[in-house]
């Protein structure tokens, strides 16, 4: 019989005899439950039940995190994001978002810039990448771009910015090449994202650049070896 495993950090759920107080991870109720992993993560029926995007906006909303790629691994691995699918396009601009306003330290505005990231990223439907030849995880850079620049249809310097990097990311992924894989193009928007922020506006995020991909033997289209995030071509 396979034994539960726990979604926040991957352990065993264990059984108590006798039933304790345990605090939701996302929403912080509190309930008397018997089991819990061995770290004492505990997610409530309400919580396990909603949508991915919305599980990614409480993780963005309450993570200190301002390495880009530690919320996006920490997302994948905890919170049921699948292996393809536009929830990527929340995802990416969230991270991007949220790690950005953790490290200038405007951690107070998270909740309005995510409510408004969620409401566009929705009009990304999956399948943008062979349908509209434009990858959600490019236009999901526009997005954060334009999202902490407060663009409008009627912003000059904005405008460009905002379209300029929704431009280099998708020149990046069209560059590592098909078919499609929403894990690798995710990695290649968040450098691109990084460098942009830092050449326009000398912003340096941490970002762990040393990403090797687990999720190849998910993923049944992985080029292996031909994608730069795979094992086999990780240097140390």
């Amino acid at each position: 019989m396979l034994k539960e495993t726990c979604s926040i950090c991957g352990d065993q759920l264990e059984e108590t005899e006798n039933f304790h107080t345990a605090t939701c991870y996302y929403c912080k109720t509190e309930n008397q439950v018997n089991k819990t992993c061995i770290h004492g993560h505990y997610i409530c029926p309400n919580c396990a039940n909603k949508p991915v995007n919305e599980k990614i906006f409480a993780f963005c909303l309450e993570t200190s995190l301002s390495d880009p790629n530690e919320i996006v691994m920490q997302a994948f691995d905890q919170l049921g994001v699948p292996i393809h699918g536009p929830e990527h396009h929340f995802l990416i601009p969230a991270a991007l978002t949220t790690a950005y306003l953790n490290f200038t330290h405007q951690d107070d505005k998270k909740e309005e810039f995510l409510t408004e990231i969620k409401r566009r990223s929705e009009m990304i439907l999956g399948g943008f990448c062979w349908t509209h030849g434009t990858c959600g995880a490019a236009i999901a850079v526009g997005t954060f771009i334009s999202i902490i620049t407060q663009t409008h249809w009627l912003s000059e310097k904005e405008w460009q910015l905002s379209n300029l990097a929704t431009a280099r990311t998708l020149e990046a992924i069209a560059k590592a090449g098909g078919p499609r894989c929403c894990k690798r193009d995710t990695f290649i928007a968040l450098r691109i994202a990084r460098d942009f922020l830092e050449e326009l506006f000398q912003i340096k995020l941490p970002l762990n650049t040393n990403i090797v991909c687990h999720f190849h033997d998910l993923n049944k289209e992985c080029t292996q070896n031909r994608c730069m995030f795979h094992f086999s071509n990780y240097e140390k």
